[in-house]
């Protein structure tokens, strides 16, 4: 955990990217509460706000008797939204950033190609 942002963003964030990259799948059981305040030295109230957060924004239900699970369409679901944020805050920062430096369209194609391509 860092202090960039709060806790239970951070434990959301990293129960979204398990979706993401298929750690959980659909009607998957997830981490507990108590499991997560262990695991990441946290309060568990701030585990329980992380998971309430998520369940309200329909990506993890409660099955009762069982703990939380992966809604369906889970994966669908945080994919766009981050979609969009990249786009409406992300993309538009560094194109901002690149044009402050004056980076021609063909100089950000091949800083991003070679970013890409060294990383994937």
């Amino acid at each position: 955990m860092n202090a960039s942002q709060p806790v239970f963003i951070q434990i959301q964030t990293i129960i979204e990217n398990s979706i993401l990259d298929g750690t959980y799948t659909d009607d998957d059981l997830i981490i507990s509460t108590t499991q997560i305040s262990r695991v990441y030295n946290v309060n568990p109230t701030t585990a329980v706000k992380a998971i309430s957060r998520l369940a309200e924004d329909g990506i993890l239900y409660k099955r009762p008797g069982i703990g939380m699970c992966v809604a369906e369409n889970a994966r669908e679901k945080i994919f766009e939204r981050r979609k969009k944020a990249f786009v409406g805050t992300t993309l538009d920062e560094f194109t901002a950033e690149a044009n402050r430096l004056n980076i021609t369209t063909d100089e950000l194609i091949t800083l991003l190609s070679m970013t890409i391509f060294n990383k994937g």
